[in-house]
């Protein structure tokens, strides 16, 4: 069966299973050429009721945009997914970050092995500026936890 490129409801949805139930924000950085866009979300996920999200007010046009751009990514360019959760399963926030490029979506630290594995310097440095930059992020996205309005399935 030839392998089949995700899309980009199926990149966010993958993601936020993997981490679980509670509340997130979902941040992306798409790079192409000259343009540098960003978007963000938040939203309330809740795995138990078969993938339902609940979104504030707004934050359904928020996410909307925030797939429109890890589908680009997906295409072209290169984009930094960032999922910043607050859950009942671990005590503070946790970070996600991953690697949306070449019609893929590969955790940060797959792409930092992948591109600077054989070269010990650079990848301890690689992996020293994403650790900065997952503080950096889970100091600006931390979620609010949101009073969701809206419940609605994540598409698949």
């Amino acid at each position: 069966m030839p392998e089949t490129r995700p899309t980009a409801q199926h990149v966010i949805a993958t993601a936020l299973d993997e981490i679980g139930s509670g509340f997130h924000t979902v941040h992306i950085r798409h790079v192409d050429g000259w343009s540098d866009r960003e978007r963000h979300a938040e939203l309330e996920f809740i795995a138990a009721l078969d993938g339902r999200a609940g979104f504030g007010a707004g934050q359904q046009d928020a996410l909307r945009a925030v797939t429109r751009l890890v589908d680009d990514a997906l295409k072209s360019g290169m984009g930094v997914l960032s999922v910043v959760s607050n859950t009942p399963a671990v005590p503070g926030t946790s970070v996600a970050m991953y690697r949306v490029h070449d019609g893929r979506c590969i955790t940060a630290e797959q792409y930092d092995a992948e591109r600077y594995g054989p070269y010990p310097d650079a990848h301890a440095q690689a992996v020293k500026f994403r650790t900065e930059r997952e503080q950096r992020v889970r100091w600006i996205y931390e979620p609010r936890g949101l009073r969701p309005t809206v419940f609605a399935n994540l598409p698949r």
